[in-house]
Protein backbone atom coordinates (compact mmCIF):
# COMPACT_ATOMS: atom_id res chain seq x y z
CA UNK A 1 0.00 0.00 0.00
CA UNK A 2 1.45 3.70 -0.39
CA UNK A 3 1.71 6.39 1.11
CA UNK A 4 -1.28 7.77 -0.94
CA UNK A 5 -3.65 5.18 0.09
CA UNK A 6 -6.09 5.34 2.51
CA UNK A 7 -5.22 4.38 5.87
CA UNK A 8 -7.29 5.70 8.65
CA UNK A 9 -10.03 4.59 9.06
CA UNK A 10 -9.58 1.12 7.69
CA UNK A 11 -11.71 0.68 5.13
CA UNK A 12 -15.27 -1.66 6.33
CA UNK A 13 -17.72 -3.15 3.85
CA UNK A 14 -17.37 -4.15 0.53
CA UNK A 15 -14.16 -2.53 -0.13
CA UNK A 16 -11.80 -3.50 2.31
CA UNK A 17 -12.22 -6.73 0.37
CA UNK A 18 -10.21 -5.83 -2.60
CA UNK A 19 -7.57 -3.59 -1.26
CA UNK A 20 -4.37 -5.16 -2.09
CA UNK A 21 -5.06 -6.94 -5.24
CA UNK A 22 -1.95 -7.02 -7.30
CA UNK A 23 -2.05 -5.64 -10.64
CA UNK A 24 -2.17 -7.73 -13.71
CA UNK A 25 -2.43 -6.41 -17.27
CA UNK A 26 -5.47 -7.78 -18.49
CA UNK A 27 -6.20 -9.58 -14.95
CA UNK A 28 -10.19 -10.47 -14.51
CA UNK A 29 -9.61 -11.93 -11.28
CA UNK A 30 -8.07 -11.88 -7.51
CA UNK A 31 -4.94 -12.88 -8.58
CA UNK A 32 -4.54 -10.16 -10.37
CA UNK A 33 -6.54 -7.06 -12.52
CA UNK A 34 -5.97 -4.45 -14.37
CA UNK A 35 -8.38 -1.36 -13.85
CA UNK A 36 -11.24 -2.45 -15.76
CA UNK A 37 -10.56 -6.24 -14.33
CA UNK A 38 -11.21 -4.98 -11.02
CA UNK A 39 -14.25 -2.43 -11.85
CA UNK A 40 -15.97 -6.60 -13.51
CA UNK A 41 -14.49 -8.07 -10.02
CA UNK A 42 -16.23 -5.58 -7.91
CA UNK A 43 -19.63 -5.65 -9.82
CA UNK A 44 -19.49 -9.60 -9.80
CA UNK A 45 -19.11 -10.33 -6.40
CA UNK A 46 -20.30 -7.56 -4.81
CA UNK A 47 -23.48 -5.98 -7.10
CA UNK A 48 -24.05 -9.49 -9.24
CA UNK A 49 -23.58 -7.73 -12.48
CA UNK A 50 -21.73 -9.45 -15.38
CA UNK A 51 -19.90 -6.59 -17.00
CA UNK A 52 -18.19 -7.24 -20.07
CA UNK A 53 -14.51 -8.36 -20.17
CA UNK A 54 -13.72 -5.69 -23.39
CA UNK A 55 -11.01 -7.99 -24.63
CA UNK A 56 -13.14 -8.52 -27.10
CA UNK A 57 -13.91 -4.91 -28.19
CA UNK A 58 -12.02 -3.99 -31.39
CA UNK A 59 -9.90 -1.21 -31.96
CA UNK A 60 -12.65 -0.18 -34.26
CA UNK A 61 -15.37 -0.04 -31.53
CA UNK A 62 -12.78 1.39 -28.92
CA UNK A 63 -11.87 4.32 -31.28
CA UNK A 64 -16.15 5.19 -31.19
CA UNK A 65 -16.80 4.65 -27.52
CA UNK A 66 -13.26 6.13 -25.77
CA UNK A 67 -14.56 9.79 -27.00
CA UNK A 68 -18.20 9.47 -25.56
CA UNK A 69 -16.74 8.02 -22.18
CA UNK A 70 -14.09 10.85 -21.77
CA UNK A 71 -16.84 13.28 -22.70
CA UNK A 72 -19.44 12.33 -19.95
CA UNK A 73 -22.26 11.03 -22.70
CA UNK A 74 -24.42 7.99 -22.14
CA UNK A 75 -23.25 4.43 -23.50
CA UNK A 76 -25.53 1.74 -22.53
CA UNK A 77 -25.60 0.19 -19.74
CA UNK A 78 -23.95 3.61 -18.21
CA UNK A 79 -25.21 6.89 -17.57
CA UNK A 80 -23.57 10.19 -16.69
CA UNK A 81 -23.50 11.17 -13.43
CA UNK A 82 -24.36 14.72 -12.67
CA UNK A 83 -24.95 15.02 -9.14
CA UNK A 84 -22.86 13.55 -6.60
CA UNK A 85 -21.05 10.12 -6.84
CA UNK A 86 -22.12 7.16 -4.75
CA UNK A 87 -20.82 3.92 -4.20
CA UNK A 88 -20.32 2.14 -7.04
CA UNK A 89 -20.32 4.64 -9.91
CA UNK A 90 -17.50 4.42 -12.27
CA UNK A 91 -14.57 6.99 -12.10
CA UNK A 92 -13.35 7.85 -15.43
CA UNK A 93 -9.93 9.79 -15.61
CA UNK A 94 -6.64 10.30 -18.09
CA UNK A 95 -4.78 7.92 -19.16
CA UNK A 96 -3.51 6.32 -22.15
CA UNK A 97 -5.98 4.37 -22.33
CA UNK A 98 -8.91 5.70 -20.17
CA UNK A 99 -8.41 4.62 -16.58
CA UNK A 100 -10.99 3.93 -14.37
CA UNK A 101 -12.27 3.40 -10.84
CA UNK A 102 -15.14 2.63 -8.36
CA UNK A 103 -16.38 4.69 -5.90
CA UNK A 104 -16.15 4.07 -2.50
CA UNK A 105 -18.48 6.17 -1.23
CA UNK A 106 -18.56 10.64 -2.32
CA UNK A 107 -15.22 11.38 -1.55
CA UNK A 108 -12.57 7.81 -1.96
CA UNK A 109 -12.39 5.88 -5.04
CA UNK A 110 -11.10 2.08 -5.40
CA UNK A 111 -8.08 1.27 -8.36
CA UNK A 112 -5.42 -0.60 -9.31
CA UNK A 113 -2.18 0.66 -11.96
CA UNK A 114 0.96 -0.72 -12.70
CA UNK A 115 2.56 0.98 -10.35
CA UNK A 116 0.64 -0.29 -7.36
CA UNK A 117 -1.66 -2.77 -6.05
CA UNK A 118 -5.51 -1.76 -5.26
CA UNK A 119 -5.58 1.10 -3.25
CA UNK A 120 -8.31 3.44 -1.92
CA UNK A 121 -7.50 6.93 -2.26
CA UNK A 122 -9.34 10.33 -1.97
CA UNK A 123 -10.57 11.51 -4.88
CA UNK A 124 -8.78 15.01 -4.39
CA UNK A 125 -5.46 13.43 -3.85
CA UNK A 126 -2.79 14.52 -6.12
CA UNK A 127 -2.51 11.01 -8.09
CA UNK A 128 -6.13 11.64 -9.29
CA UNK A 129 -7.10 15.23 -8.74
CA UNK A 130 -6.08 15.97 -11.90
CA UNK A 131 -6.95 13.09 -13.81
CA UNK A 132 -10.97 12.79 -13.13
CA UNK A 133 -13.03 13.14 -16.06
CA UNK A 134 -16.30 12.10 -15.20
CA UNK A 135 -18.82 9.66 -13.24
CA UNK A 136 -20.76 6.82 -14.76
CA UNK A 137 -23.34 4.89 -12.88
CA UNK A 138 -24.31 1.48 -13.84
CA UNK A 139 -28.21 1.52 -15.46
CA UNK A 140 -29.12 -0.88 -13.16
CA UNK A 141 -27.89 1.31 -9.71
CA UNK A 142 -30.32 4.35 -11.26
Amino acid sequence: MTSQALRLPVPTGWAADYVGIPFLDGGRDRSGCDCWGLVRLVYAEVLGIDLPSHGEISAHDMARVSPLIREGSACAPWLPVAGGAKPFDVLVMRGRPLHVGVMVDHRHVLHVEASTASVIVAIDNPQVRWRRLNLHRHEALA
